[in-house]
């Protein structure tokens, strides 16, 4: 996938943000740590392998549960895991687990919550779409307790929303100088702002009814906003993390005043992995000009009018005119 060789990245408490351009490895990284912990032995990576580089992997992670010290190693070829050890130390105990040992250990283990990006879902999304209209989700203008988090934490947010109520059966977002919208009337990027911490907001009412770990990985988190609305969301998580004592781990595309900033850049291949250096287009086109006749020269059609008949091709065009004609 991203990468190749040995990385070691090494994650703090509080929040971790994982930063990266596009095809970097940050979502690499993010199913690298799901795939190290999973309960399975043929779960799916969800990415794309490199055609040019072996499927076969080797995950090494060290990580707290129960208060005890995990080191975790993982091989595994394609989505097939090979070999599995777990050695755990708990005081001056010393124990060890061996392949269906630890997946039946992990099970007892809290599961990591995840957020795959901020897509909209009925479950505990505030909007339904019908189609042809948006509408709030009833169930959720019903949960005053999910209200009155996302209301503790949203003022911390780059927003001028003071608060979101019910008023009438209709969820209302409340401006700091007092005026009043629907929900489904406010700008797309408030909307997205309220949408995140909805979503965070949720998981947090799930982690102890659902009995999750305190550590949540979100992928994308930047869901269209701009700079100065990502910082404000990235503010209110790093409150929520020193709040509950919960570990973070974020991908975004800014690195500016982040916690714990963990930057990639997308692996390079080897020039030895390619079969033939003439195979990327490019090259090949340059090869095709290049044998071809360099007495002839093809100019732009824009600014006069001539007939060329060098070789045994003959072009005519009209001025201002972008269409050849054979």
């Amino acid at each position: 996938m991203a990468f190749d060789g040995l990385h070691t990245f090494e994650f703090n408490e509080g929040v971790n943000t994982i930063v990266g351009g596009n095809s970097s490895g940050k979502t690499t990284l993010v199913n690298v740590i799901l795939q190290a912990v999973s309960r399975s032995i043929s779960q799916a990576w969800n990415s794309r392998w490199h055609g040019n580089f072996s499927q076969e992997s080797l995950i090494e992670i060290k990580f707290i549960a129960d208060d005890k010290e995990h080191y975790l190693r993982r091989v595994i070829n394609g989505d097939t895991t090979t070999d599995l050890h777990l050695y755990i130390q708990n005081g001056t105990e010393h124990i060890f687990y061996r392949d269906g040992e630890v997946v039946k250990y992990l099970k007892q283990i809290k599961p990591v919550s995840t957020i795959r990006g901020f897509e909209k879902s009925e479950d505990d999304f505030y909007f339904w779409t019908t189609g042809s209209k948006e509408v709030v989700n009833p169930l959720f203008s019903k949960s005053k307790d999910l209200i009155a988090l996302i209301n503790r934490f949203l003022p911390i947010t780059d927003t001028k929303i003071d608060k979101i109520c019910v008023i009438g059966g209709n969820l209302m977002a409340q401006y700091r100088n007092g005026e009043q919208r629907h929900l489904s009337d406010l700008a797309s990027g408030e909307n997205n702002i309220i949408f995140a911490i909805s979503k965070i907001c949720n998981m947090l009412q799930h982690l102890n009814s659902k009995d999750l770990s305190k550590v949540i990985v979100i992928d994308e988190m930047d869901i269209g906003l701009d700079k100065s609305q990502i910082n404000g969301l990235y503010d209110t998580i790093s409150e929520i993390s020193e709040l509950l004592s919960l570990q973070f781990i974020i991908t975004s595309r800014f690195a500016t005043g982040r916690k714990n900033c963990i930057r990639l850049n997308g692996a390079k291949i080897p020039r030895c992995y390619f079969e033939s250096k003439t195979s990327n287009v490019h090259t090949t086109i340059k090869n095709y000009l290049r044998n071809m006749n360099q007495g002839w020269t093809q100019k732009p059609p824009t600014y006069s009018n001539r007939t060329h008949s060098k070789n045994k091709y003959k072009f005519t065009y009209k001025k201002g005119s972008f269409r050849w004609k054979l």
